[in-house]
Formats: structure tokens, C-alpha cells, sequence
């Protein structure tokens, strides 16, 4: 995959899906060995492979030095989503944030799927072809623990309610969407991304008896600030580079 000449709002654009994909993967990897059993630890195994795999792609497009790009910036220069840092380390918690990020990535994806610059298109169609299985996983674990009922229901309609104001902050832009959605690079906004990505997550909830009030966006952390988490686990990936930064591992 070679480096692409894009413009700045072009990169941050980008960079800011390529920053959710890479922290979401590394969030989701706390679960291998963790879940509550052993089909769990698998799928979330295999879908934090996907995600990082997604990151790279994108970070190949914008750099010859993945390395640097991925590792190595200053916490102020990553614009990944509040969403994408907080820790869930309770399963309800997981298992609801896989559903909404997963729900708003596939969105993504099909924005870019339909781009002016054919190496997008290539790492978008093949990034939505696996979207489906994790969007079919996540929808189908959630359906289970709602339609069962009891405690375990109640815990993640909670979760829900708890994660939807953070999860609206996903469909905060970054000043190079603009420039993006001009040059044809995107062909849909963030605000029109929002409203189909509310609507899905609207009926998946309301076919298992679930209505959800639609949040209004946390306050806090935006895409140009990190939240109170990320420093630790900026840290942790960081971990095995930072014993010689100038190795190629």
C-alpha cells in the first residue's frame, strides 16, 4: 500500500477513523482470555484483528512509518472518539459499545466506499465486507441477553443508557470533513451519518422491547482532546516500542 499525496484536511479526516479503529482494537483485545465464555473470547479476538487491520490499512495510506503515526504522536495529535478510550471493563458495558461503535463504523465505511480516490475505495469495501459479521455478531449477542430477560437484560439496557451520550460524540467532526465531503474523498457527512446510525440502533433496541430516549451528545472530550483515559492506555500500546523507538519491529 503506497502513501497517498492528500491534503491536511483530507489526512485528518481519515486519521480520525483510522485513530477509532486502532483504539477500539486495542480496547477490545483486554477481552481475549476475559469474556464470559469461550465464543466470546474468540469472536472478540478475531473482531480486534479486524479493527487493527483497518487502522493499518488507512495509516498506510497517510504514511510511510506506521510505526510513528500509529505509536509515537503526542496523546493532543490522536482524534479518536471518547467512545473508542473508555476502559468497559464490566461485559455489559463491552458487548453495548461493540454494538454502537460497530453500527456507526459500517456507516463509515460506506461513506468511503463510493470515494474519488480508488485506494480508499479498495480498503473500504473490503473493511465493509467484515463490518457485516461484526455488526451480525453484535446485534446477535445483544438480542439473546435482552429476549432472555432479568438481570442480564436490565444491566445493558442500563449500559445503553449510560453509553449513548458518549456514543453521539462519534459523529463529532473534525475540520478536514469538509474538505473531505468537496473533494468527493467522503459522500456523506457526520450529521447525516448520525441520523442513520440512530435510526438502526432505534429499531434493533425497540424489535427486543428496548425504546431508547435519543441522547444528546457528552460533554467533554472532543476529537482534538483526549478524555481522562487515554493516557494509561496510550502507555500500554506504546509498552514494547518505547524500549527502542528506533528499532523496526
Amino acid at each position: 500500500m503506497s502513501t497517498l499525496d492528500l491534503s491536511p484536511g483530507v489526512r485528518e479526516y481519515l486519521l480520525a477513523l483510522a485513530d477509532d479503529e486502532h483504539i477500539i482494537g486495542a480496547r477490545h483485545t483486554s477481552w481475549i482470555g476475559s469474556g464470559p465464555f469461550l465464543e466470546e473470547d474468540l469472536a472478540f479476538c478475531s473482531i480486534a484483528q479486524d479493527e487493527l487491520g483497518h487502522a493499518i490499512a488507512l495509516y498506510e495510506l497517510l504514511t510511510d512509518d506506521i510505526d510513528a503515526l500509529g505509536l509515537l504522536r503526542d496523546p493532543a495529535e490522536y482524534r479518536c472518539c471518547e467512545l473508542v478510550e473508555l476502559p468497559c471493563r464490566e461485559w455489559d458495558e463491552a458487548l453495548v459499545r461493540h454494538v454502537l461503535y460497530d453500527h456507526a463504523e459500517g456507516l463509515r465505511w460506506q461513506a468511503l466506499a463510493d470515494s474519488s480516490i480508488p485506494e480508499i475505495v479498495g480498503v473500504a469495501k473490503r473493511a465493509r465486507r467484515e463490518e457485516e459479521f461484526h455488526v451480525a455478531h453484535a446485534d446477535g449477542v445483544l438480542r439473546r441477553v435482552l429476549f432472555a430477560g432479568g438481570d442480564a437484560h436490565d444491566r445493558v439496557v442500563a449500559a445503553t443508557v449510560r453509553l449513548l451520550p458518549v456514543a453521539a460524540t462519534m459523529w463529532t467532526s473534525v475540520d478536514g470533513e469538509t474538505e473531505a465531503l468537496a473533494t468527493g474523498v467522503a459522500t456523506s457527512s457526520s450529521a447525516d451519518l448520525a441520523e442513520r446510525w440512530w435510526t438502526e440502533v432505534k429499531v434493533l433496541y425497540e424489535a427486543s422491547g428496548v425504546v431508547l430516549d435519543r441522547p444528546a451528545a457528552a460533554s467533554g472530550a472532543g476529537r482534538t482532546q483526549r478524555s481522562g483515559h487515554f493516557a494509561d492506555l496510550h502507555a500500554e500500546i506504546r509498552l514494547v516500542i518505547d524500549l527502542d523507538p528506533n528499532a523496526r519491529w
